[in-house]
């Protein structure tokens, strides 16, 4: 479990986490590869940043090409792993 930080999401502590993050985000689009309204929000919250992103000749993903919409959205899939689920209150109707 992730130590908990009082400013929010932590950074990945390493190139490797960071890496890892990435990859969970790239695994995401392509597991929804054939839901449109999905891929419509991805491509919303990422804008063009796939278009600038590469890989290095050993496939690791060149850093200096991710943005912060990248960034951002891929460690927050991350940190999302670790937050508690979310509960629902039932509605009770007064009738």
């Amino acid at each position: 479990m992730k130590e908990k930080s009082k400013y929010g999401m932590p950074p990945p502590d390493s190139r490797a986490a960071f890496e890892h993050n990435v990859f969970l985000l790239v695994d995401e689009l392509e597991q929804h590869a054939g839901d449109e309204a999905f891929l419509a929000n991805r491509a919303w919250a990422l804008g063009d940043s796939f278009e600038h992103a590469r890989y290095l000749p050993n496939r690791r993903i060149e850093i200096t090409n991710i943005d912060e919409r990248m960034r951002n959205l891929a460690n927050m899939m991350d940190w999302m792993k670790y937050l508690p689920p979310i509960q629902f209150e039932k509605n009770h109707n007064n009738d």
